[in-house]
């Protein structure tokens, strides 16, 4: 038979389940370059009137950015680009949730045990 506190652990588990941290590092980073390609693809397909630059805000990525424009190069090189930063910061994202959720079970479990030593 289980004990309290492995049941109640078990519950804590499961309502605070962990992200796949690749799963959401390749979400995001496949998001984010999709976007960015899609962006400025649209701008491209779109055009600009004559004597006018294509899409000035977006070519400000080029900043942060080195060797994206908005051409169709610089579309893949952005895609690129967003898709490395966009899973890092999925990466990091995952790690952060899981750990807190981690540390609050932890939390949780510790302060249910204390309870219980203080009632008997």
């Amino acid at each position: 038979m289980r004990n309290k506190a492995d049941t109640d652990k078990a519950i804590l588990m499961a309502a605070f389940a962990k992200i796949d941290v690749i799963a959401l590092a390749v979400a995001l980073g496949s998001i984010s370059a999709l976007m960015l390609f899609l962006a400025t693809v649209g701008l491209l397909l779109k055009g600009a009137p004559p004597g006018t630059e294509v899409g000035p805000h977006l070519a400000l990525f080029s900043i942060y950015l080195p060797g994206y424009s908005v051409s169709w190069f610089g579309a893949v090189v952005g895609a690129l680009y967003a898709g490395i930063i966009g899973g890092f910061l999925g990466f990091v994202l995952a790690v952060l949730w899981n750990l807190t959720h981690y540390l609050y079970v932890v939390a949780i479990v510790v302060r249910t045990a204390w309870w219980r030593m203080m009632a008997e």
